[in-house]
């Protein structure tokens, strides 16, 4: 009976927690298992859906559509999940154990986005919500996501971690200079045709060995593939 009173007060306090989302958004918030699509317009809160689910995973994990409790519930827990719904918040910090289930590590979150300004309004947000944890979410746009991983990962495949990104100029440059090197006419195979070649091959997951075996006798696409070839030795040097 204990455990009956004290799930069914879980699920109000995780409600109470997530009280200004709508119905919609927080059956959102706390579907936790496998894939979830959301599908909404401008403006209609998807990012306030996102930081909010983020912060049920860390705080209650799976626990508002579970009836798992870790260890058998007391009339003292009762009258403390009563506190915390009452507004008591120490109270809820002796209960901790009951209110959560496989509640996720902060740095096991990965939340990604589009743009630096985005990225930065969820570090704010989830820092609003989660405090000091929130440090340890990986909330970043792609791009940075993936240099962070590089970088710490980066001699697993030949590199240091103390790489330069280059951008479009400096993919041109360096390009160019490949032409040069292997006497390829810009005005026979421009530069552009290359780079979009080099990255739909690495589209492909094909490096310049694999590329150079696929274009079979191709003269022109031979020549792209020692292009290829040299400008990954060179990207590497640099």
């Amino acid at each position: 009976m204990n455990s009956e009173i004290f799930l069914q007060l879980r699920r109000e306090i995780i409600k109470k927690e997530f009280s200004r989302m709508n119905d919609k958004q927080f059956e959102a918030v706390v579907e936790t298992e496998g894939p979830l699509l959301i599908l909404a317009g401008a403006g209609s809160g998807k990012t306030t859906v996102l930081v909010n689910r983020i912060a049920n995973v860390v705080k209650f994990g799976k626990a508002y559509n579970s009836s798992y409790l870790c260890r058998p519930v007391t009339e003292d827990d009762i009258e403390k999940a009563q506190r915390v719904l009452a507004g008591d918040r120490h109270a809820f910090e002796d209960i901790a154990d009951l209110l959560s289930v496989s509640p996720a590590r902060p740095w096991e979150i990965l939340a990604i986005t589009f743009t630096n300004k985005a990225a930065n309004e969820l570090k704010e947000r989830l820092s609003l919500m989660l405090g000091a944890q929130a440090e340890e979410i990986w909330a970043s746009t792609f791009h940075s996501a993936c240099g962070r991983i590089l970088r710490r990962e980066g001699e697993l495949l030949g590199y240091s971690s103390h790489f330069t990104i280059y951008d479009t100029d400096d993919s041109k440059r360096l390009i160019k200079e490949v032409q040069n090197y292997l006497g390829i006419d810009d005005r026979y195979i421009p530069h552009k045709s290359i780079l979009s070649a080099i990255g739909r091959a690495k589209d492909s997951l094909l490096g310049p060995n694999e590329y150079l075996a696929s274009v079979g006798s191709d003269f022109r696409l031979q020549k792209v593939g020692q292009a290829y070839a040299e400008y990954q030795k060179r990207l590497k040097k640099a």
